[in-house]
Formats: structure tokens, sequence, C-alpha cells
């Protein structure tokens, strides 16, 4: 079906942008932009604060335990060795 002048000047848009300029109008780049750097703003408050209370669990609560059981093992082995006690090979 071919189409008359006047049908066709009906159906013209009267947008003349792109399709990429209408749908990404500036409020939706706007909008999308501020998603994405609040996004980005939370994820590094978040791991930032992940970082920070394990490194304070760590050095209040394991890192002492650990050095403990390091002493302990340390003061057992020098007992067993002023006591003479030896590996036979």
């Amino acid at each position: 079906m071919f189409w008359s002048r006047v049908q066709f000047a009906a159906r013209r848009r009267e947008d003349s942008r792109p399709l990429y300029r209408r749908i990404f109008t500036n409020r939706r780049l706007d909008i999308a932009h501020k998603v994405i750097v609040r996004s980005i703003l939370g994820f590094l408050v978040f791991s930032t604060s992940y970082c920070v209370i394990n490194a304070g669990i760590y050095y209040k609560f394991v890192r002492p335990i650990r050095q403990e059981e390091r002493e302990l093992l340390e003061r057992e082995l020098i007992e067993a060795d002023k006591a003479g006690f030896a590996f036979k090979k």
C-alpha cells in the first residue's frame, strides 16, 4: 500500500530527535547518575565498615587468643627441652 503525501505527513513524528535522545532524556540520565553514584558510595561505606569491624574484632579477640596459644606452646617446648625430651631417629 502506497501512502499519499497527506497520510505520510499526518503520520510523521513531531519529535525529530534520534531514538536514544528520546529514551535518555536529561531527567532520566540524572536519575541514573544519582542511582549509580549512591550505589557506589553505599558500597564503599559498607565495605569500609566491614573491614574496620573485622580488623577490630581480630585485634581485640582473635590475636590475643592466638598469641596466648603460641606462648603456651613455647613454654611447653621449653619445659620438654629442659626435661631432656628428644625424638629418636
